[in-house]
């Protein structure tokens, strides 16, 4: 499998994991490895896709939403991500670990084995990247209330007009994100 095929799969069952998670409920069980149902990958793929799933609307969020709270969702979300990617880094290296040995007894080529180092290398690049933007949030202080609490209200209009043109962009990146991701996996 190649190596966005692995993120995809990992990806996809990640998010299955965590549409299960109810704050309200107790956690389930963990997981027993289920066999993947195409169904499930298909749903759990399209509901990534800007165009399938309810857009973020990050100027309803800038405009009711607490600058606190707005740092603990990305905090949330950055750790999220980031302990992902260790896991992932983690059983990368121990297919490293055992392909090597396979390697040696002759029993796979050693391409395999750059490549999975090459996906390891990556995954564990990700990850630092990750826990760096997380480190970099959690020491950034905000003051209370809300964005537009801190504007001039004479600035409120211009403000508002560059905060629909940042919603705009983050928006135009997720489809192209989705549309050259989709190219390059098919």
């Amino acid at each position: 499998m190649t190596r966005r095929g692995w993120r995809v799969r990992l990806a996809d069952t990640l998010m299955r994991w965590g549409s299960a998670l109810q704050p309200a409920r107790a956690l389930p069980p963990p997981p027993v490895a289920p066999a993947p149902d195409p169904d499930q990958q298909q749903q759990a793929s399209a509901a990534k896709l800007p165009g399938v799933r309810a857009p973020l609307s990050i100027e309803k969020a800038v405009r009711s939403r607490d600058l606190a709270v707005l740092k603990r969702e990305a905090s949330d979300a950055l750790a999220a991500l980031g302990a992902a990617h260790a896991v992932v880094t983690s059983a990368r290296l121990a297919q490293i670990q055992s392909l090597r040995a396979e390697v040696e007894r002759g029993e796979a080529a050693e391409d395999d084995l750059v490549e999975l180092a090459g996906d390891y290398q990556a995954w564990q690049n990700d990850q630092v990247r990750l826990f760096d933007a997380l480190a970099l949030v959690l020491g950034m202080p905000v003051p209370e209330g809300r964005a537009f609490d801190q504007i001039d209200a004479a600035m409120a209009d211009a403000a508002r007009a560059h905060l629909s043109a940042l919603a705009a962009e983050y928006q135009r990146r997720l489809l192209t994100e989705q549309f050259e991701g989709g190219e390059k996996e098919g």
